[in-house]
Protein backbone atom coordinates (compact mmCIF):
# COMPACT_ATOMS: atom_id res chain seq x y z
CA UNK A 1 0.00 0.00 0.00
CA UNK A 2 1.14 3.52 -0.77
CA UNK A 3 0.15 7.05 0.09
CA UNK A 4 0.34 9.87 -2.43
CA UNK A 5 1.27 13.40 -1.36
CA UNK A 6 0.70 16.34 -3.72
CA UNK A 7 3.27 19.14 -3.49
CA UNK A 8 1.71 22.57 -2.74
CA UNK A 9 2.99 25.76 -4.34
CA UNK A 10 4.78 27.02 -1.23
CA UNK A 11 6.93 23.86 -1.05
CA UNK A 12 8.34 24.24 -4.55
CA UNK A 13 12.12 23.96 -4.59
CA UNK A 14 12.49 21.86 -1.44
CA UNK A 15 14.48 18.63 -1.57
CA UNK A 16 12.39 15.46 -1.61
CA UNK A 17 13.81 14.29 1.73
CA UNK A 18 13.04 17.62 3.39
CA UNK A 19 9.53 17.80 1.90
CA UNK A 20 8.61 14.28 3.05
CA UNK A 21 10.06 14.94 6.50
CA UNK A 22 7.96 18.10 6.82
CA UNK A 23 4.79 16.37 5.69
CA UNK A 24 5.01 13.07 7.57
CA UNK A 25 7.33 13.64 10.56
CA UNK A 26 9.01 10.36 9.59
CA UNK A 27 12.13 9.42 11.53
CA UNK A 28 15.16 10.55 9.48
CA UNK A 29 16.82 7.13 9.64
CA UNK A 30 13.70 5.48 8.18
CA UNK A 31 13.32 8.10 5.48
CA UNK A 32 16.95 7.71 4.38
CA UNK A 33 16.49 3.94 4.27
CA UNK A 34 13.43 4.26 2.02
CA UNK A 35 15.26 6.64 -0.29
CA UNK A 36 18.30 4.38 -0.47
CA UNK A 37 16.05 1.44 -1.38
CA UNK A 38 14.28 3.59 -3.99
CA UNK A 39 10.91 3.09 -2.32
CA UNK A 40 9.85 6.70 -2.88
CA UNK A 41 8.50 7.57 -6.32
CA UNK A 42 7.03 10.38 -8.40
CA UNK A 43 3.83 9.63 -10.32
CA UNK A 44 3.77 11.48 -13.64
CA UNK A 45 0.73 12.58 -15.68
CA UNK A 46 0.60 9.19 -17.40
CA UNK A 47 0.52 7.33 -14.11
CA UNK A 48 4.10 6.05 -14.45
CA UNK A 49 6.30 5.74 -11.35
CA UNK A 50 9.76 7.32 -11.32
CA UNK A 51 12.07 6.52 -8.40
CA UNK A 52 13.29 9.59 -6.52
CA UNK A 53 16.57 10.55 -4.86
CA UNK A 54 16.61 12.57 -1.66
CA UNK A 55 18.29 15.49 -3.44
CA UNK A 56 15.58 15.78 -6.12
CA UNK A 57 13.74 19.11 -5.96
CA UNK A 58 9.95 19.07 -5.78
CA UNK A 59 7.60 21.31 -7.78
CA UNK A 60 3.98 22.43 -7.57
CA UNK A 61 1.50 19.67 -8.26
CA UNK A 62 4.11 16.92 -8.15
CA UNK A 63 2.69 13.67 -6.76
CA UNK A 64 5.02 11.70 -4.49
CA UNK A 65 4.22 8.14 -3.49
CA UNK A 66 5.49 6.63 -0.24
CA UNK A 67 4.70 3.37 1.60
CA UNK A 68 1.81 3.86 4.04
CA UNK A 69 2.68 1.13 6.51
CA UNK A 70 5.66 3.08 7.88
CA UNK A 71 4.47 6.70 7.82
CA UNK A 72 3.97 8.26 11.25
CA UNK A 73 0.66 10.13 11.61
CA UNK A 74 0.89 13.91 11.47
CA UNK A 75 -0.65 14.11 14.94
CA UNK A 76 2.48 12.53 16.47
CA UNK A 77 3.69 14.94 19.20
CA UNK A 78 7.02 16.60 18.53
CA UNK A 79 8.44 15.30 21.79
CA UNK A 80 8.00 11.65 20.68
CA UNK A 81 9.59 11.90 17.24
CA UNK A 82 12.94 10.16 17.11
CA UNK A 83 14.81 8.62 20.00
CA UNK A 84 16.58 11.72 21.28
CA UNK A 85 15.76 12.96 24.76
CA UNK A 86 17.63 16.09 25.75
CA UNK A 87 17.00 19.31 27.59
CA UNK A 88 16.70 22.82 26.11
CA UNK A 89 19.87 23.70 28.01
CA UNK A 90 21.72 20.87 26.26
CA UNK A 91 20.46 22.10 22.88
CA UNK A 92 21.54 25.66 23.66
CA UNK A 93 25.04 24.48 24.51
CA UNK A 94 25.27 22.40 21.33
CA UNK A 95 23.70 25.01 19.03
CA UNK A 96 24.32 28.59 20.16
CA UNK A 97 22.12 31.12 18.35
CA UNK A 98 23.92 33.64 16.13
CA UNK A 99 20.82 35.30 14.65
CA UNK A 100 17.10 34.91 15.21
CA UNK A 101 13.82 36.37 13.97
CA UNK A 102 10.29 35.12 13.28
CA UNK A 103 11.26 33.49 9.98
CA UNK A 104 14.62 31.87 10.62
CA UNK A 105 17.47 31.19 12.99
CA UNK A 106 21.20 30.93 12.34
CA UNK A 107 22.98 28.51 14.67
CA UNK A 108 26.64 27.86 15.41
CA UNK A 109 27.08 24.24 14.31
CA UNK A 110 29.80 22.35 16.20
CA UNK A 111 32.15 19.74 14.78
CA UNK A 112 30.90 16.15 14.87
CA UNK A 113 27.18 16.94 14.86
CA UNK A 114 25.44 15.83 11.64
CA UNK A 115 22.66 18.00 10.24
CA UNK A 116 20.29 15.06 9.79
CA UNK A 117 19.81 11.70 11.40
CA UNK A 118 20.71 8.29 10.06
CA UNK A 119 22.06 4.93 11.10
CA UNK A 120 24.32 5.09 14.16
CA UNK A 121 23.38 8.76 14.71
CA UNK A 122 22.25 9.61 18.25
CA UNK A 123 21.93 13.37 17.87
CA UNK A 124 21.53 15.59 14.82
CA UNK A 125 20.73 19.27 14.33
CA UNK A 126 17.29 18.29 13.04
CA UNK A 127 16.43 16.08 16.02
CA UNK A 128 17.86 18.41 18.66
CA UNK A 129 15.82 21.34 17.39
CA UNK A 130 12.55 19.60 16.63
CA UNK A 131 12.45 17.39 19.72
CA UNK A 132 12.89 20.38 22.04
CA UNK A 133 10.70 23.11 20.59
CA UNK A 134 7.08 23.80 19.77
CA UNK A 135 8.31 25.37 16.51
CA UNK A 136 8.88 23.28 13.39
CA UNK A 137 12.44 24.00 12.27
CA UNK A 138 13.34 23.22 8.66
CA UNK A 139 16.88 22.77 7.37
CA UNK A 140 17.48 24.71 4.15
CA UNK A 141 21.14 23.77 3.65
CA UNK A 142 23.67 21.43 5.20
CA UNK A 143 27.21 21.34 6.51
CA UNK A 144 29.33 18.20 6.60
CA UNK A 145 29.45 16.44 9.94
CA UNK A 146 32.94 17.75 10.74
CA UNK A 147 32.41 21.26 9.37
CA UNK A 148 31.66 24.06 11.83
CA UNK A 149 30.03 27.44 11.46
CA UNK A 150 26.82 29.23 10.52
CA UNK A 151 23.83 27.02 9.79
CA UNK A 152 20.57 28.58 8.57
CA UNK A 153 17.29 26.98 9.67
CA UNK A 154 13.82 28.22 8.65
CA UNK A 155 10.89 28.45 11.08
CA UNK A 156 8.02 28.45 8.59
CA UNK A 157 7.30 26.47 5.45
CA UNK A 158 7.12 29.59 3.27
CA UNK A 159 10.41 30.92 4.62
CA UNK A 160 11.98 27.49 4.02
CA UNK A 161 10.81 27.44 0.41
CA UNK A 162 12.17 30.94 -0.24
CA UNK A 163 15.52 30.21 1.40
CA UNK A 164 15.85 26.85 -0.37
CA UNK A 165 15.29 28.64 -3.67
CA UNK A 166 17.91 31.24 -2.72
CA UNK A 167 20.49 28.52 -2.06
CA UNK A 168 19.56 26.72 -5.27
CA UNK A 169 19.78 29.91 -7.36
CA UNK A 170 23.09 31.00 -5.77
CA UNK A 171 21.66 34.11 -4.12
CA UNK A 172 23.54 33.23 -0.94
CA UNK A 173 27.06 34.47 -0.26
CA UNK A 174 29.19 32.14 1.90
CA UNK A 175 32.78 32.54 3.05
CA UNK A 176 34.55 29.50 4.42
CA UNK A 177 37.83 29.57 6.29
CA UNK A 178 40.00 26.45 6.20
CA UNK A 179 43.40 25.36 7.44
CA UNK A 180 45.25 23.40 4.76
CA UNK A 181 48.15 21.01 5.14
CA UNK A 182 50.68 22.54 2.77
CA UNK A 183 50.64 25.82 0.87
CA UNK A 184 49.21 26.20 -2.67
CA UNK A 185 51.60 27.20 -5.46
CA UNK A 186 49.49 30.27 -6.22
CA UNK A 187 48.36 32.56 -3.37
CA UNK A 188 44.90 32.97 -4.91
CA UNK A 189 42.90 31.63 -7.79
CA UNK A 190 39.77 29.94 -9.08
CA UNK A 191 39.42 26.16 -9.21
CA UNK A 192 37.13 25.06 -12.04
CA UNK A 193 37.11 21.29 -11.82
CA UNK A 194 34.07 19.00 -12.22
CA UNK A 195 33.47 16.51 -9.44
CA UNK A 196 32.25 12.94 -9.68
CA UNK A 197 30.21 11.74 -6.70
CA UNK A 198 31.11 8.12 -5.94
CA UNK A 199 29.16 7.85 -2.69
CA UNK A 200 31.51 7.83 0.32
CA UNK A 201 33.94 10.24 -1.33
CA UNK A 202 34.03 12.65 -4.25
CA UNK A 203 36.59 12.15 -7.01
CA UNK A 204 38.07 15.10 -8.84
CA UNK A 205 38.34 14.51 -12.56
CA UNK A 206 41.70 16.26 -12.81
CA UNK A 207 43.26 14.22 -10.03
CA UNK A 208 42.14 10.88 -11.38
CA UNK A 209 42.33 11.61 -15.13
CA UNK A 210 38.80 10.35 -15.57
CA UNK A 211 38.16 11.64 -19.07
CA UNK A 212 36.11 8.70 -20.32
CA UNK A 213 32.61 9.66 -21.42
CA UNK A 214 30.96 7.33 -18.86
CA UNK A 215 32.60 9.36 -16.07
CA UNK A 216 32.46 12.90 -17.46
CA UNK A 217 28.75 12.55 -18.28
CA UNK A 218 27.99 11.99 -14.59
CA UNK A 219 30.34 14.64 -13.24
CA UNK A 220 28.98 18.03 -12.17
CA UNK A 221 30.65 21.40 -12.59
CA UNK A 222 32.28 22.75 -9.43
CA UNK A 223 33.91 26.17 -9.01
CA UNK A 224 35.79 27.33 -5.91
CA UNK A 225 37.61 30.61 -5.36
CA UNK A 226 40.39 30.66 -2.79
CA UNK A 227 42.81 33.13 -1.24
CA UNK A 228 45.69 32.35 1.13
CA UNK A 229 45.46 34.55 4.21
CA UNK A 230 48.55 33.40 6.11
CA UNK A 231 51.00 30.52 6.12
CA UNK A 232 53.45 29.05 8.60
CA UNK A 233 54.22 25.84 10.48
CA UNK A 234 52.38 23.70 13.01
CA UNK A 235 54.22 20.77 14.61
CA UNK A 236 56.91 20.99 11.91
CA UNK A 237 54.28 20.79 9.16
CA UNK A 238 53.67 23.58 6.66
CA UNK A 239 50.11 24.87 6.86
CA UNK A 240 48.10 27.85 5.66
CA UNK A 241 44.81 29.55 6.40
CA UNK A 242 42.67 30.19 3.33
CA UNK A 243 39.38 31.93 2.59
CA UNK A 244 37.13 30.09 0.14
CA UNK A 245 33.95 30.97 -1.74
CA UNK A 246 32.04 28.30 -3.62
CA UNK A 247 30.09 29.23 -6.74
CA UNK A 248 28.50 25.79 -6.85
CA UNK A 249 27.35 23.54 -4.03
CA UNK A 250 28.67 20.03 -4.61
CA UNK A 251 29.21 17.34 -2.02
CA UNK A 252 32.60 17.79 -0.29
CA UNK A 253 33.47 20.44 -2.89
CA UNK A 254 35.99 22.40 -0.83
CA UNK A 255 37.57 19.29 0.63
CA UNK A 256 37.95 17.59 -2.76
CA UNK A 257 39.21 20.69 -4.57
CA UNK A 258 41.80 21.46 -1.90
CA UNK A 259 43.07 17.88 -1.77
CA UNK A 260 42.92 16.93 -5.44
CA UNK A 261 43.61 20.23 -7.24
CA UNK A 262 45.63 22.33 -4.79
CA UNK A 263 47.32 19.20 -3.37
CA UNK A 264 46.71 20.68 0.08
CA UNK A 265 44.05 18.75 2.00
CA UNK A 266 42.10 20.37 4.81
CA UNK A 267 43.86 19.80 8.12
CA UNK A 268 42.72 16.57 9.86
CA UNK A 269 40.57 15.52 6.89
CA UNK A 270 41.49 11.83 6.77
CA UNK A 271 38.94 11.12 4.03
CA UNK A 272 40.90 13.28 1.60
CA UNK A 273 44.44 12.45 2.57
CA UNK A 274 45.50 14.74 5.39
CA UNK A 275 48.23 13.07 7.46
CA UNK A 276 47.44 15.04 10.63
CA UNK A 277 44.29 13.35 11.90
CA UNK A 278 44.47 13.73 15.67
CA UNK A 279 41.64 16.25 15.88
CA UNK A 280 38.66 17.77 14.12
CA UNK A 281 38.63 18.88 10.49
CA UNK A 282 39.51 22.57 10.17
CA UNK A 283 36.77 23.83 7.85
CA UNK A 284 34.49 26.61 9.08
CA UNK A 285 31.62 28.57 7.51
CA UNK A 286 32.71 31.94 8.81
CA UNK A 287 30.22 34.31 7.19
CA UNK A 288 26.93 33.96 5.36
CA UNK A 289 24.72 36.56 3.68
CA UNK A 290 21.10 35.60 3.03
CA UNK A 291 17.94 37.40 1.86
CA UNK A 292 16.02 39.05 4.70
CA UNK A 293 13.19 36.54 4.40
CA UNK A 294 9.96 37.08 6.33
CA UNK A 295 7.76 34.35 7.80
CA UNK A 296 5.42 34.56 4.78
CA UNK A 297 8.32 33.99 2.39
CA UNK A 298 8.53 37.59 1.20
CA UNK A 299 11.75 39.62 1.11
CA UNK A 300 12.05 43.27 2.03
CA UNK A 301 13.66 44.19 -1.30
CA UNK A 302 16.63 43.37 -3.51
CA UNK A 303 19.04 45.02 -1.05
CA UNK A 304 17.38 43.52 2.04
CA UNK A 305 19.91 40.99 3.27
CA UNK A 306 21.18 39.64 6.56
CA UNK A 307 24.88 38.94 7.14
CA UNK A 308 25.86 36.65 10.01
CA UNK A 309 29.40 35.96 11.17
CA UNK A 310 30.33 32.80 13.03
CA UNK A 311 33.25 32.84 15.51
CA UNK A 312 35.82 30.05 15.41
CA UNK A 313 35.64 27.01 17.68
CA UNK A 314 38.14 26.52 20.49
CA UNK A 315 40.13 23.77 18.75
CA UNK A 316 41.42 26.32 16.21
CA UNK A 317 43.42 28.06 18.96
CA UNK A 318 46.72 26.14 18.37
CA UNK A 319 46.66 27.02 14.66
CA UNK A 320 46.06 30.69 15.33
CA UNK A 321 48.80 30.72 17.96
CA UNK A 322 51.27 29.09 15.57
CA UNK A 323 50.52 31.63 12.85
CA UNK A 324 50.31 34.59 15.26
CA UNK A 325 46.69 35.35 14.35
CA UNK A 326 44.38 37.09 16.82
CA UNK A 327 41.92 34.45 17.95
CA UNK A 328 38.22 35.07 18.60
CA UNK A 329 36.67 32.03 20.22
CA UNK A 330 33.11 30.82 19.96
CA UNK A 331 30.28 32.53 21.83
Amino acid sequence: MHKTIRVPAHATGLRVDRFISNETHMAPSLLFKLLRKRSVAHIDADGKRHRLHGSTRVHTGMEIQIPTNIVLPQSTPISTRGSVTSTPQFVQRQLPVLFDNQALSVFQKPSGLPCQGGSKVTYSVDSLLNNNSTEQFRLVHRLDRGTTGALVVAKTRLAAARLAAAFRDHEISKTYIAVLRGVPDMPHGTINCPLLNTGPTVISLINNNLHEEKYTAKAKSAITKYRVLKSGSLDNTRICVVALNILTGRKHQIRAHCAHVLKCPVLNDSKYGSELTTGSIHLHLSEITIPDVQSDGSVGGRSAVVTVKSPFPEFWQPVFDALDIKFKSQI
